[in-house]
């Protein structure tokens, strides 16, 4: 109760206060409401992510593979005629499997 109180209690000084800024003042600090309440945000979201079991270890693991994909050389990835064929490649090998499957 007395948690909701201070709450109630700052949010009337807050509007007071507003009340009596200028309109440029007051885009000011709207902002600066704004920029506050997205890092709440942003810091609910984290602690929420945190709790998810080895997210943490998940999350360090794609930017350490983000990072080494930015630091390769473009003449290292696969061209797409490359990928064409590799997938060109296992489609026919799922096929014969299918081809198996059905004469047996």
């Amino acid at each position: 109760m007395a948690t909701e109180q201070k709450h109630s209690n700052y949010l009337s000084e807050a509007e007071s206060r507003l009340r009596q800024l200028s309109l440029e003042k007051l885009r000011v600090a709207v902002a600066i409401i704004a920029y506050l309440q997205k890092i709440e945000e942003s810091e609910a979201t984290e602690k929420i992510l945190l709790n998810i079991p080895d997210f943490a270890e998940y999350f360090r693991e794609i930017e350490k593979n983000e990072d080494k994909l930015e630091n390769t050389a473009s003449n290292q990835i696969a061209s797409d005629e490359e990928v064409w064929q590799a997938y060109l490649a296992v489609e026919k090998k799922w096929e014969e499997v299918f081809l198996k499957l059905a004469n047996s």
